[in-house]
C-alpha cells in the first residue's frame, strides 16, 4: 500500500508584522478562506482514493490536479486550529502569536480548541477509517496536522521519513505490506 501526503498550495495571503488577539483571529480566518497558487506539481502515482480535508485550501489544490475528479472530504484532515494566548488588547509579532499557540498546543493547553492528545487521537481515528483497505491513498491536507499523522503512520508500520516541516506543493510518500 503506498500512501502520499501532499500539503496544500501556497495560499494567497498577506500577513502583516503585528496583531492585536482579536485582529490575529480575523487574520487566521482570511487565511482559511483566501485562494491558492496553481504550483502544478507532478506526483508519482496513480491513486485509488484521494482524501482531502473539507478546508477551501486543499479543495482548490485538488482541483488545480485533478479537475473535477471524485474525491473524499474528511474534517479528520482538517488544520489544528490556533488561539492567540492571550486576549489583551496588545500588538504582537505574528511569529510570536503562532509560536506560542503551538507551545500551548504542544503542552495540552486548554486554551486552544484543540491539544496535541486530541490531534494525535484525530491522526489515529483517520489512519483506523481511511488508511486500512490496502488502496494506494493521495490525502491532501495541511502542514502541522500532516506532521502528526505521519508520525503516526510510521508509528503504525508505515515506512517512509519524518515530516519535520512540510512546504506548499510538497508530497512525502510511505509504504507498508
Amino acid at each position: 500500500m503506498t500512501v502520499t501526503l501532499l500539503r496544500h498550495y501556497k495560499v494567497i495571503h498577506s500577513r502583516q508584522r503585528k496583531y492585536t488577539p482579536a485582529g490575529y483571529l480575523i487574520a487566521l480566518r482570511e487565511y482559511d478562506e483566501a485562494e491558492v497558487l496553481n504550483q502544478y506539481i507532478t506526483l508519482p502515482n496513480e491513486y485509488q482514493r484521494i482524501i482531502t480535508s473539507t478546508m477551501k485550501r486543499t479543495q482548490q489544490t485538488f482541483a488545480f490536479i485533478y479537475g473535477r475528479r471524485k474525491h473524499e472530504e474528511t474534517a479528520l484532515l482538517n488544520e489544528v486550529p490556533m488561539m492567540p494566548f492571550t486576549k489583551r488588547n496588545r500588538e504582537y509579532d505574528a511569529t510570536f502569536l503562532d509560536v506560542t499557540a503551538r507551545v500551548q498546543w504542544m503542552f495540552n493547553n486548554r486554551n486552544q480548541p484543540e491539544t496535541r492528545k486530541l490531534t494525535i487521537t484525530r491522526a489515529r481515528e483517520f489512519i483506523d477509517q481511511y488508511l486500512q483497505d490496502g488502496n494506494s491513498c493521495l490525502i491532501i491536507g495541511h502542514g502541522f496536522f500532516l506532521r502528526t499523522l505521519a508520525k503516526q503512520m510510521l508509528k503504525n508500520g508505515f515506512k517512509g521519513k519524518e515530516i519535520m516541516y512540510i512546504r506548499n506543493g510538497e508530497y512525502h510518500t510511505y509504504t507498508t505490506e
